[in-house]
This record gives structure tokens, C-alpha cells and sequence, in this order.
């Protein structure tokens, strides 16, 4: 029996407590591990910060279940066209989300997409019949059904951007994700961590604190003595107008679930890196790291993120990690040897018109996105929360990211324009 299914379009303004419960439920559940669509992580942004206001989310659900959740948010012109279209990409996510893959249930994934495809396809859902789905999964199960759902509903797909960025994923025992990097990287991963020891007179010990309440208090205090907290526009969450109360509205939301991580290194009582990551169903995500950049020259950031890596991939629960890098920044990248590949997608749900302009490739070839223009959105989202380039090398606590000083680092969450994603 095919189960009934309906649609509705929210404001966050109007999501309550069940539909918030819900909505976490559907998170837990969905085919593609989304934590920057969980409730916590949008609803706390909402509260603390304007640019939300525009999002609108698409809903199916089946009697008391929300089976999708889309995030979209409606744009007067598609660039040069003068078409209004509607995208995951809205102020908010195109500066503080690195991944918009939409939250589907697992079960009946083709099904699901087929109804939402059907329902922003009539004039009545209220959007646009332009859709355009930014830093979506360039394969598996939730990509493979939504060009399955567009077959099924006659709907165009024009891939517009294709770029893959850091992974992580289990290695079949007995190997070990080392063994994919090259002998160099890892005797140079060896030799900072004994200087680093050697430095501080105690061994390095990694430990997680997610649990621990006071943890994200300590993250902040060491993001902010370096130079994203002591450089003009550094994008450290302290310095950020309300950052520091969104994440750890963030942070409590995702701990109460127990999916928050916090990773630190330490030697004796010297914090020498910290690593904050959301968790969704097997994905884990990196959000932002930093480290003490009194160690710089022995790049306590890679230490860190090798070490974090480690811990990760040697819990079963693990299926993903996504480190959230900026793939512009090859330093940082070349520590994690798999890869994830990432898409921008258009589709024409409706309208003779979009249908027409996705149908037309070569007529439209001035209007897509090169691969350089996909990986600079990427960049711009990715390289907002775990990175962004300081301003010269060298320097004290950074928050790893898009460039940091030894090429490590993520960058402060989400918290400006120019930060999203460790890079």
C-alpha cells in the first residue's frame, strides 16, 4: 500500500517543539549524514542571526514522520538571466553550511524525491521552477535517486560544478588509513610529533571532551589567542558578533544527543590542538579546529588532525568523516588521502521556460559555473568553518583552517561571510 504522503512549506520562526523532535528524528535517519540542516545547529542560528530569515523548509511527511526537509530560499535572478529561482543557497548556508544535501529518510529514498519533485513542480508550493541544489553529492544512494526522481517526474538536471574535497573513511583491518599516505608524509608525521614531545618533556595524549561542558569554553579561549582572534576580520568565534552564544547553543543541542565531539591533544597539560565536529547518523563533520601556535614550526595542526583521524576511523560507528576542507588548499588536503565528490545542481521542475534554459547546455554555457567557480563557492562555505588564510606564517593559537599558517588548519565556525568549513 503506498503510503500517504503530504507536503508543507515552514518558516523556521514557526517550528516547534514536536516539529523540532521530528525534524532531529529525520536527521538521525536520513540517507545522506547532514548536521548543518539538524535542527539544532538552524534553529540556534535563527535566533542569533538575521540572515535565516528567507529560509523556507520544504517538508514531506508520512502520518506523523518527516521523511525530507529541504532548506530554500528564493533569489530574484539566475545570473544573467532574469529568471527568479530558489536554492539551497541562501545567505545563511552559502556562508555557514559546507554541505546542503538535503535530509531524506533512507527508506523509499527515489519515492520521497519523486513527491517533492512533483510538489515544487506546481505553481501552488510558491516557488520558482528554477531549483538550484549547491554542495550536493556527486554519487551514492541520495544522488542516484534524485536523478531517478527527475527521470520519473520529466524533470531537467544540468550538473553545473563537479570537485571532490577530503574524506575519511575505515580502512579493512589490519590496515590503517596511514598506510594509504606516502612514506614521506608519514615519517614527517613521526618526526613533528616527537619534536613536539621532546619539546614539552610528555608524551602526546589525545583524548575527546564532548561530553565535558567546559570543553567548547577551552576551544574558544585557544581559537582566540591566535591570530583569528588577534587579526581584524580573523573570524574567531569570540570576535564574531554573537558567534561564541550560537555554537554553544550549538554545541548543547548536539550534546544532549551525544553528537558532539571535541577532540584534544595534549602533552602533560599543555593543550597543544582542539577539533570541534558534528555528528549525523555514521558522518562525522569538522566544524573547526585550532592549535597553539607556539608550536608552529613542528605544525601541531597536522599532528592534530592526523591524530583526530586516528581516533575517528577506530570507532566502528564511524562511516564518514568529512573534515570539511577547502579543496583549494592543497597543504591541508594532502594529509587525508580519500576523497568525497561534491556537485551543484540545476533543475526545472516546471515552467516551459527553466525547462527549456536546463535543456539548452551549449545556450546556456555562459550561465553555468566552471569547475573554478564551484570550488570557489565551495571555498567560500568551506573555508568559512574550519579555515580561512592567515595573514602571514608563522603565530599562535590558529584556528586550522583554509591556509593557516602551516597549512592546517579549519576555521572558525560558519561565523562571517568569509568562514565556512575547516580548509
Amino acid at each position: 500500500m503506498t503510503p500517504r504522503r503530504t507536503v508543507r512549506t515552514l518558516r523556521l520562526a514557526d517550528v516547534g517543539a514536536d516539529d523540532a523532535a521530528r525534524w532531529a528524528d529525520l536527521a538521525r535517519r536520513a540517507v545522506e549524514p547532514n548536521p548543518f540542516l539538524d535542527p539544532s545547529f538552524l534553529l540556534a542560528a535563527h535566533r542569533w542571526f538575521d540572515d535565516t530569515g528567507d529560509i523556507r523548509l520544504v517538508v514531506v511527511e508520512e502520518d506523523d514522520r518527516m521523511v525530507a526537509l529541504l532548506p530554500l530560499s528564493r533569489r530574484p535572478r539566475f545570473a544573467p538571466l532574469p529568471l527568479p529561482y530558489a536554492t539551497t543557497a541562501g545567505p545563511f548556508l552559502a556562508r555557514r553550511a559546507p554541505l546542503c544535501a538535503p535530509l531524506v529518510d533512507r527508506h523509499d529514498t527515489t519515492d520521497v524525491l519523486t513527491t517533492l519533485l512533483r510538489h515544487l513542480g506546481r505553481r501552488s508550493s510558491g516557488f520558482p521552477g528554477l531549483l538550484e541544489l549547491t554542495l550536493f553529492p556527486g554519487d551514492g544512494t541520495l544522488h542516484d535517486a534524485l536523478h531517478d526522481a527527475a527521470r520519473a517526474t520529466g524533470t531537467p538536471v544540468l550538473e553545473r560544478y563537479r570537485f571532490e574535497r577530503a574524506a575519511g573513511r575505515p580502512v579493512a583491518a589490519p590496515g590503517s588509513w596511514r598506510d594509504l599516505l606516502s612514506t614521506s608524509r608519514r615519517r614527517k608525521l613521526r618526526r613533528f610529533a616527537r619534536a613536539l614531545e621532546e619539546e614539552l618533556g610528555q608524551p602526546l595524549v589525545g583524548e575527546e571532551r564532548g561530553d565535558d561542558p567546559r570543553a567548547l569554553a577551552d576551544f574558544v579561549e585557544l581559537e582566540a589567542a591566535g591570530w583569528k582572534g588577534t587579526t581584524p576580520g580573523g573570524g574567531a568565534l569570540r570576535v564574531v558578533p554573537h558567534g561564541v552564544e550560537w555554537f554553544t547553543e550549538v554545541a548543547e543541542g548536539f550534546r544532549a544527543r551525544r553528537l558532539l565531539r571535541i577532540f584534544v591533544l595534549r602533552a602533560g597539560d599543555v593543550t597543544v590542538y582542539m577539533s570541534v565536529k558534528l555528528v549525523c547518523g555514521g558522518g562525522v563533520f569538522g566544524v573547526m579546529d585550532a592549535y597553539d601556535e607556539r608550536f608552529a614550526r613542528w605544525s601541531p595542526g597536522v599532528v592534530g588532525r592526523a591524530a583526530e583521524v586516528d581516533q575517528l576511523l577506530a570507532d566502528p560507528r564511524v562511516e564518514l568523516f568529512d573534515p570539511c576542507m577547502h579543496p583549494k588548499n592543497a597543504a591541508s588536503t594532502a594529509l587525508y588521502p580519500q576523497r568525497r565528490t561534491l556537485v551543484g545542481l540545476l533543475l526545472a521542475p516546471r515552467g516551459a521556460i527553466d525547462r527549456a534554459l536546463v535543456r539548452s547546455v551549449p545556450w546556456l554555457r555562459s550561465a553555468r559555473s566552471t569547475l573554478r567557480d564551484g570550488v570557489r563557492r565551495a571555498g567560500d562555505v568551506t573555508g568559512r568553518m574550519r579555515g580561512r588564510r592567515a595573514p602571514a606564517p608563522g603565530g599562535g593559537a590558529a584556528s586550522s583552517g583554509a591556509g593557516a599558517p602551516d597549512g592546517q588548519g579549519p576555521a572558525s565556525v560558519a561565523t562571517s561571510p568569509a568562514d565556512s568549513a575547516r580548509s
